[in-house]
């Protein structure tokens, strides 16, 4: 199973860990149940292994000293342990929680699309002490296979717009001066031949070639080559559109060269660059095992008329969204929105995508930890109150005395400077009775139609709590600002002093990670991740969810299951009362859209998450369609789709982690990204094809939202601003047509592809009238 944060609530008390010695000759511990994975032959993400296994049951009175955890492959070698494992990892530990050993040593995921064996054994504190080990419970599992890289397939690089070499400041890149070779950049198909070439000649420009159409389309690659000059060149891009209209970019690393020297690079669907072992021979394979690189935005847009953008940056682990009220004239410097960051801070963004600090150190203790593992616990959930700006937020705090827990709460942040820092922030809600761990915390804050804090809390990895009405874990709650129970609550009683009850809306559930509210219905919604298994619902006042430990139990009340689990995290719906429905189209109003995080800190594409999906629901609350994906990770790094909310011009996601060349999990460089609506582009000609001179009435079909400007390139050098213009093509040859619109939601464009296809006019013929007769020719005596 896979999911962000895993926080597991244990029980009994904890003893001292010593050697490991013989087992007394009669065991009095019970074999551990293992619940994750669930069930034999189960597959799981190589990348993300959950372990789970309990309860504890010894003697009366005797406790859980700690655990053995360990897998084992198809030929029963060891290659994965992690030995007498208390807190937490008395129960549930990740693949971070151990060590790689034998055949697999110094690695981070087993292999792919192999059988495995967990073995799992619970230490009991009866003497002599160290020896009343349980039996090994075994459950056997397979891994999935990996999602390979995508190549970037083309035949063919238009002639419209220019193809353009940048640095990463928009600079062109100029190739040194001609001595007897030329210094070059290629981009090769590896069907067989050139679709671009870029090389120097006078440094001050290139020369660039445009090759004909390739006869096949192929995986491309990009060769340099250094000249006699020797070649030194920072990272760089190069723009350009491809055969089918598509625009493209390629994302080249810094290279130096010396003379004659070259360096090759396949390149990803995403646009990222992949070293070419073989240096461009042109009979290699594509590999795209070793990345140099990755795009600024690693994300494919799979509908139509949406786009995508990179709009803040420079975050640390960004768990969640929540933005301001929106303001009638926004200003670059004003406040846009804020993120939860898991260790410990709130940033602010503002319009300008700029990111500051609006509160720090949150965190009484420091979170860090293995991750995947016990480092995935601190702050999560966050809420705007839209009247006086105050920012809600829920996260785990430490009590004294206590080292294996933390404990939810909720705290109330206000400022005095328009929103830019906190001045004072305020505890509202406190549970120092309720332990969880990593990470199934308090995890999602919103405020509802009814002026009401709604705070989603995990069950701790036990089905117990979330099925006691007694406990706040496994719960949502329904609070007053000022963290007081209302009296209206389906469970409150004022007479018996103020209990866990009081706060519950709805009980039962296991994970409830994401919530947002509807408009269609009013209603509360939930995203929840399970064992194997995930859940969309509905949440209704009072309701049991009946999670009861079982994959089963996840399906009730359920509008939507995921089997196997894609680990669902956040939900957003686009909808008018939430900023007159983000900017996007009347046909996508109403939809939820929820984001999906996948395996944890896993590389590449996933098959099961990193993507934002979409689903209809009916009136009712009923799937009409569903899920659908809207965007999809395609890069070789580890960013996933986590927090998402609605804004006023688009759906904003993070992608949690440094996407590319971190360190480790939790370094800085993580993202948000929009998502947003810019229409679709379309025209049509009145003729296609003709002979010289051609004229051509065009014809504008877009339904771009608010459209202001039109700009036509016509493939032959000449352009138009008209809506509809008529163009006159006096040259033959097959020509490539370009719509850009401007509108609403920025530029949107469409190109295709020898849409005019012109026949040379006839050569001249000689006049009409008498030309004097020629000279006869005197022939010489043979």
């Amino acid at each position: 199973m896979k999911r962000i944060f895993l926080i597991v609530l244990i029980a009994g008390a904890l003893a001292g860990l010593g050697v490991h010695q013989a087992r007394s000759s009669v065991a009095t511990v019970s074999t551990p149940v293992i619940t994750e994975p669930a069930e034999d032959g189960q597959q799981i993400n190589p990348f993300d292994v959950h372990m789970v296994a309990g309860p504890f049951a010894g003697t009366p009175g005797e406790s859980h000293v700690c655990t053995d955890w360990e897998i084992r492959n198809a030929s029963d070698e060891v290659v994965w342990t992690a030995p007498c494992v208390t807190g937490a990892g008395l129960v549930h530990v990740h693949l971070g929680d151990g060590t790689f050993v034998g055949q697999l040593e110094g690695r981070n995921q087993l292999n792919s699309s192999e059988a495995y064996r967990l073995r799992v054994r619970f230490l009991g504190d009866a003497p002599p002490p160290q020896s009343d080990w349980s039996d090994w419970a075994v459950r056997e599992f397979g891994t999935t296979s990996s999602t390979a890289i995508q190549p970037l397939v083309v035949s063919d690089v238009s002639r419209i717009p220019d193809p353009r070499w940048r640095d990463e400041a928009g600079g062109d890149i100029v190739l040194p001066a001609v001595q007897t070779r030329r210094a070059r950049l290629r981009l090769d198909v590896s069907a067989g031949g050139t679709a671009l070439e870029f090389a120097g000649v006078d440094g001050i420009e290139n020369v660039v070639t445009n090759a004909q159409p390739l006869s096949a389309h192929g995986a491309l690659r990009a060769i340099l080559e250094a000249g006699d000059a020797g070649l030194e060149l920072p990272p760089s891009v190069v723009s350009f559109t491809d055969g089918s209209g598509q625009d493209r970019e390629v994302y080249l690393p810094a290279v130096t060269l010396a003379p004659g020297e070259t360096a090759a690079f396949w390149i990803g669907e995403a646009g990222g660059a992949f070293l070419d072992a073989s240096d461009g021979d042109p009979n290699a394979t594509p590999v795209f095992s070793e990345p140099v690189n990755e795009p600024p935005v690693p994300w494919s847009v799979r509908e139509p008329g949406f786009r995508i953008e990179r709009f803040a940056t420079g975050l640390r682990l960004p768990v969640n969204v929540a933005f301001v009220p929106q303001n009638a004239e926004p200003n670059p410097d004003d406040p846009f929105f804020y993120v939860t960051e898991l260790y410990g801070t709130i940033k602010l963004v503002s319009r300008s995508g700029a990111v500051s600090d609006y509160a720090t150190n949150l965190l009484n203790f420091d979170p860090t930890g293995s991750f995947p593992g016990s480092g995935e616990k601190g702050l999560a959930g966050i809420a705007v109150e839209p009247v006086s700006g105050d920012v809600f937020v829920s996260s785990v705090f430490a009590v004294a005395g206590q080292t294996d827990f933390h404990f939810p709460e909720v705290r109330r942040l206000h400022s005095t400077d328009g929103g830019r820092t906190a001045a004072t922030q305020t505890p509202i809600l406190q549970f120092p009775d309720e332990p969880l761990g990593a990470s199934h915390q308090s995890s999602n804050v919103s405020i509802g139609p009814d002026g009401k804090l709604y705070v989603h809390i995990g069950d701790g990895l036990l089905t117990s709590p979330a099925q006691n009405l007694d406990s706040v874990r496994g719960k949502i709650l329904r609070v007053e600002l000022d963290g007081a129970p209302p009296a209206d609550n389906p469970f409150y009683d004022g007479a018996d002093g103020l209990t866990a009850k009081d706060f519950v809306f709805a009980w039962g559930l296991r994970n409830p990670f994401g919530g947002a509210w509807r408009e269609a219905d009013g209603a509360h919604w939930e995203v929840e991740n399970g064992p194997g298994t995930d859940r969309l619902a509905k949440i209704e006042a009072g309701r049991n969810y009946r999670w009861d430990g079982s994959d089963g139990s996840m399906s009730n009340y359920a509008a939507y299951n995921w089997f196997p689990s894609h680990a669902p995290v956040n939900i957003a719906f686009t909808q008018l009362s939430t900023f007159g429905g983000s900017g996007f189209p009347p046909a996508k109003l109403n939809h939820a859209y929820v984001s999906e995080s996948g395996p944890t800190y896993a590389p590449g594409p996933a098959g099961l998450g990193k993507r934002i999906t979409e689903f209809v629901l009916d009136g009712a609350g009923n799937l009409v369609s569903g899920p659908q994906a809207l965007v999809e990770y395609i890069g070789a790094g580890r960013g996933t789709a986590v927090a998402l909310a609605a804004g006023p011009d688009g759906l904003y996601f993070s992608d949690l982690y440094k996407n590319f060349g971190a360190s480790n999990p939790t370094e800085a460089g993580a993202s948000v990204f929009r998502i947003f609506w810019t229409g679709t582009v379309d025209f049509t000609g009145d003729v296609g094809a003709g002979a010289a001179p051609l004229t051509v009435r065009f014809h504008e079909a877009s339904n771009v939202p608010e459209a202001s400007a039109w700009h036509w390139e016509f493939g032959d050098g000449t352009s138009s601003d008209e809506r509809e213009p008529v163009h006159v093509s006096t040259s033959g040859g097959s020509f490539d047509v370009r719509l850009t619109v401007t509108g609403s939601g920025g530029q949107a464009h469409r190109q295709k592809a020898a849409f005019v296809v012109v026949q040379a006019p006839p050569r001249e013929l000689e006049p009409a009238h008498p030309s004097p007769r020629p000279t006869p020719r005197v022939l010489a005596p043979r």
